[in-house]
């Protein structure tokens, strides 16, 4: 594209300012960009003030609290006063970056509701965050804090994290994708800020302090390169945009300022865990000192009957104290004005996930069964039994998958393709579902285990009648499937690959009422290979 610059207007650039013509010519450019930016920008939004589409239109739709938070119910079981925080801080949040926009409001930046939220892991902090980022339909976010440094170490920089941000905005070039950004705002959510947590008094701290003061810079409002400064093409464009007369201009950065920051984690270490800080200054009486031997005028005492509060959740009585005293640096306290909390999941709380969120696992599960024909179900016996070994697990709701692919496994891999149309998953089933999958196969765990050895070592067993009744007899004593019996009690029976067995081999009673009858296999076949050595 070829651009005219009128005459009068060069001489009147180089007298008023007093610089030469190339020095004018490149001002002139450099000023005709950043007018013909804001051209199309005031376009858009007249376009979207007149209710006129544009594929241009960027426009974020703006919600009420009640209205994200209706969402979030969908989705998340529980955690209604974290809900209720998210939805005020996210609601408000980008309202605001709208209302900034213009131009009568008075302010030059306004007061962002960054977040800190505490609480047990598989409770649902991260998801809640890729949900709302859904809804908001705003570049989201989620990083773990492990995963970065302080900058100038090796490792992921802070930085790095909004460089991340900015790959996942809409646009043709990173340049477009940050101005996105800044017009309309994004969310990053920072999980395991725990594990940054300082430890002690010691010094500085490359991967914890030093991190937390990183943070802090972006959340207080920091301009980020666009690119890497420190790789080989940033180098060259910054050299190129120099020499036209383009350094260090406001479009080769984006600002953190409508960057909405959400800092979460378990909060708990082997040492002092933050509950424990918090149940040590609430237990507190009036008249006794702190750690740091400051008299406590007053304290909140918890109920009489302590005898056993594991279920009891500390973390909605935290206050700022508590985080500084767990690690976190005050100065980034202080920035996340928003705190909240989860809950421990409760067995009830597993059920609800299951069976009333519209993401349902259970629905996801019948999915994938349902893409091959097969119509799965589950009764309530079953859902139950899954809870309550998953709130066992006290990982919250992640177990939840765990316990089902436990169950569900050799039904994926066996029923699609099969004659079988149809698997109802009651508790039975999830006691025992090997045996029960081997049932519905018209086949049985011996013939099952010995074509699996077979498979793995190359070598036929077979199995003594002795020895099946026996290994039946043990499954019902340990409460196990025949399948897992026999898995226990032939632990050793790689033994007869290794020694070198050739033929069938016998699994008869004896072999089965040993423990040690494999390993006294390998050992005399070691002796006796040696001493014809010797």
């Amino acid at each position: 594209m070829k651009i005219s610059i009128p005459r009068e207007t060069l001489d009147k650039i180089m007298k008023d300012f007093g610089v030469s013509e190339e020095k004018a010519t490149r001002l002139y450019l450099s000023a005709f960009d950043d007018a013909e930016s804001y051209f199309w920008d005031s376009i858009e939004e007249k376009m979207a003030d007149e209710g006129i589409s544009s594929v241009k239109k960027s426009n974020i739709q703006l919600y009420t609290p009640r209205e994200v938070k209706a969402f979030l119910d969908k989705y998340i079981i529980g955690q209604e006063e974290y809900k209720k925080r998210i939805a005020i801080a996210s609601a408000f949040h980008f309202s605001m970056i709208k209302i900034m926009r213009s131009k009568d409001h008075g302010l030059r930046r306004f007061r962002k509701k960054n977040t800190l939220i505490a609480g047990p892991s598989g409770s649902g902090k991260t998801y809640c965050i890729e949900v709302l980022g859904d809804l908001i339909d705003v570049p989201t976010l989620i990083v773990d804090a492990t995963d970065y440094t302080e900058a100038g170490y090796v490792g992921k920089s802070a930085d790095d994290m909004i460089r991340e941000l900015i790959d996942m905005a809409p646009g043709a070039t990173k340049k477009e994708q940050a101005q996105y950004i800044n017009k309309n705002g994004a969310i990053v959510f920072i999980d395991e800020l725990d594990k940054k947590a300082r430890e002690g008094s010691g010094g500085h701290d490359i991967s914890r302090e030093g991190f937390q003061r990183a943070i802090l810079k972006l959340i207080e409002r920091k301009q980020v390169s666009i690119e890497n400064p420190m790789s080989p093409s940033a180098q060259i464009q910054d050299m190129m945009d120099k020499q036209k007369g383009k350094g260090n201009r406001l479009d080769n950065v984006l600002s953190t300022e409508n960057i909405l920051f959400i800092l979460g984690g378990s909060f708990q270490r082997g040492s002092d865990p933050l509950e424990n800080i918090i149940k040590k200054r609430i237990s507190r009486g009036p008249g006794s000192t702190d750690e740091d031997g400051n008299l406590v005028i007053g304290g909140f005492t918890l109920p009489d009957e302590r005898k056993d509060e594991s279920f009891k959740n500390l973390y909605p009585f935290a206050e700022e104290a508590d985080y500084i005293k767990f690690g976190i640096i005050p100065e980034l306290v202080g920035r996340t004005p928003i705190r909240s909390y989860v809950n421990h999941l409760s067995k009830n709380d597993l059920m609800r996930i299951m069976n009333d969120t519209e993401d349902s696992l259970l629905r996801q599960y019948q999915l994938e069964f349902e893409s091959f024909g097969i119509d799965l179900q589950f009764t309530d016996d079953a859902i139950e039994f899954v809870a309550e070994k998953a709130e066992r697990q006290k990982t919250g709701a992640r177990a939840l998958i765990g316990v089902w692919e436990d169950i569900l496994t050799d039904f994926q891999y066996e029923l699609p393709g099969s004659e079988h149309k149809s698997l109802l998953i009651n508790r039975e089933v999830c006691d025992t579902p090997k045996d029960y999958l081997l049932k519905i196969l018209s086949r049985n765990a011996f013939d099952d285990y010995i074509k699996k050895f077979q498979g793995e070592m190359g070598i036929e067993i077979f199995f003594s009648p002795e020895a099946k009744v026996f290994a039946e007899n043990y499954a019902k004593s340990e409460k196990l499937q025949l399948s897992d019996a026999l898995s226990v009690l032939l632990a050793g029976a790689s033994a007869i690959n290794y020694i070198g067995h050739q033929g069938r081999f016998e699994i008869t009673l004896e072999v089965l009422e040993n423990p040690k009858y494999f390993d006294d296999l390998y050992m005399n076949w070691h002796k006796e290979r040696f001493s014809k050595v010797d």
